[in-house]
């Protein structure tokens, strides 16, 4: 699974009708800064991706592209070895 994480921030932003100048200055970074990252050309932490959500009053988004119906079905699948593993191991 792919998360375009530029893309994402780009969608936050606009949903928050903000300028790339007007989100720059409320994470405290620069227009080329956000513009660099809305196309991919510089990777953003965590931290960022998670004030970005917090300042344009997107987690839902955020969430929900993180976790996609793709994220959830892998990791549905996922759960049942670890707990058989889990398990097994305890016997």
């Amino acid at each position: 699974m792919h998360v375009d994480i530029g893309a994402l921030i780009k969608r936050c932003r606009k949903r928050a009708k903000l300028s790339q100048e007007a989100f720059a200055e409320l994470m405290h970074t620069t227009q080329s800064t956000i513009s660099r990252i809305e196309q991919n050309i510089i990777a953003c932490e965590a931290k960022f991706l998670a004030r970005a959500a917090a300042i344009t009053n997107s987690q839902d988004a955020v969430i929900a592209a993180l976790f996609s119906a793709d994220a959830a079905v892998q990791f549905l699948q996922t759960v049942p070895m670890f707990i058989g593993g889990l398990f097994n191991w305890m016997l």
